[in-house]
Parts: structure tokens; sequence; C-alpha cells
């Protein structure tokens, strides 16, 4: 069996000095990994000819492509589907983020010397391509407290997770009816105590934008977030508070940027 597989999904928004800059930081891992990429419905000519030639150079293992767009949860299945049953452990990756030299080195070696656990995330630090600004997210380390944080945040960033192939053979894949298929995918893990951990430093940076929460709002997305937390609320008995937060959750998703930007810069830790 192979060692490391990274997937990603590609679409036509994407730009290509950003992908070229994500497709980089995985050449420059100190881990080398097989990078499987999905293109999720039509691209730009200019992507498309890029991953071509990544293709064609050996650089990229393997490119799906496809005509129509189906989302992020459909690509990364399809790429599941064709790891699973080669590789020991499966790396996530967006095509706007940059990941550090070392993060899959660590997380592997993490994984390696902690049997129990079956995926592993870590910090990441945003950075506003408007402002310059910086601001690393937190989250917590171990399993308990992961959970725990169900009650306020999304408790793990999907960006920055590499697990462990037999993660799904208990939570099988992402629901592709789900647009946080992330949260959805934390809720089923610890509904079947599977194990997580998340390494207490920067593994990925991610873009932000001043329009960042202006492109976010979308009504499905919020009531789908306060269903989800109503679901782990029930399951793991958060009480009054778990239902608080997760109308507030909602409320915030309909507020004002300028106010959101305020509350997720001051209270997101």
């Amino acid at each position: 069996m192979e060692k490391i597989a990274i997937i990603m999904s590609v679409y036509k928004n994407d730009k290509l000095s950003e992908l070229k800059q994500a497709i980089e930081s995985l050449y420059d891992q100190t881990q080398k990994a097989d990078i499987f990429i999905q293109q999720d419905g039509k691209l730009s000519k200019e992507l498309e000819k890029f991953l071509d030639n990544e293709l064609r150079l050996k650089k990229i293992f393997y490119l799906g492509k496809r005509d129509r767009n189906l989302g992020l949860s459909s690509s990364l299945n399809e790429l599941l589907n064709i790891v699973l049953l080669k590789y020991s452990y499966i790396v996530r990756m967006d095509a706007d983020d940059i990941s550090v030299s070392t993060r899959i080195e660590k997380q592997v070696e993490f994984l390696e010397s902690h049997s129990d656990i079956q995926a592993v995330g870590g910090w990441i630090e945003e950075f506003n391509i408007d402002t310059g600004e910086k601001h690393i997210i937190r989250y917590g380390e171990f399993h308990n407290e992961l959970k725990k944080n169900l009650l306020k945040r999304n408790p793990l960033a999907h960006v920055t997770i590499c697990f462990r192939n037999t993660f799904f053979n208990t939570i099988s894949s992402y629901d592709a009816e789900k647009l946080n298929e992330d949260f959805d995918l934390w809720i089923r893990a610890f509904k079947q105590d599977v194990k997580l951990h998340c390494l207490p430093e920067v593994l990925v940076k991610v873009r932000t934008s001043n329009d960042f929460f202006a492109r976010r709002k979308n009504f499905r997305r919020a009531k789908e977030v306060m269903l989800l937390k109503f679901d782990a609320t029930r399951t793991f008995g958060f009480g009054i508070r778990g239902y608080f937060y997760a109308v507030a959750h909602f409320v915030l998703f309909l507020l004002p940027s300028s106010i959101k930007i305020y509350l997720y810069k001051n209270m997101r830790n």
C-alpha cells in the first residue's frame, strides 16, 4: 500500500496564481505525497492547460475531469473512491490555500505514533489579500475538547485534515447533499467515537478578503448549520446553551458584513 495521497478539487472560479501557490506548497513538502485532483466542472483554458501540463510532467499523479459542477463533497468522494484502497493516509487541500512545508510530515508522524487517532488537523493562519492582515485561528487539541467545541463552532479546520484511511471505514464518505460537509462529518465522527486530534500549530495559510462574509451569506447554509447544531445538542447533551448557540449562529449569518467581521475577529478564538 502506498503511503500518502493528497486530494484537491478545482473549479472554474479558482484563480491560476493561487492554484499555483497551493500546488507549489505541496511540491515543497518535506514528506512527499501523490497528488490527486478532480476538476469540478469545466475550467478556464488557463487552469486546464496548467493542470494538464502538471500531469504530463508527472508532478501530479491523477487528474479527473467532468463537465458538470457537482460541488466539493462530490469531488472529494470521487477521489476517495480512487485512493482509499491504495493509500494509508489522505490529506485534504484546497486550491487556494498554502500548506506549510512540514505539514504532512508532522501529521503523518503523529498518526503513526498514535494508533487510536483517525484524523488530525491543525491551526490555520488567515491572511487578508486586501488589507494584509493576518490572524491565527486556534482550535482545541484533544478529542473530548474538540467534541465540546461543537457547542460553539466548527471544531476542526477541514482544510488542515490528514485522515487515516480507516476513518472512512466507520464514517463512510461525505454527504453530498450538505453545504456544510465538514461540520456534518465531524458530528458523525463524534457519534461513532472516532478519535480526532488537532496539532497546536499553524499548518495551513488560508486566504480571506474584504468581501469574504458577503460571499458566504447563504440562508440555506445558515439554516443547515443551525439544524446540525440542534442534532449535536441532542446527541451530546449540550442543553439549552446548545440551542442558544445554534440560533445565535443562524442570526449571525443574517447580520450586515461589518458586524460579522467585528465578531469574527474578536470572538472566534
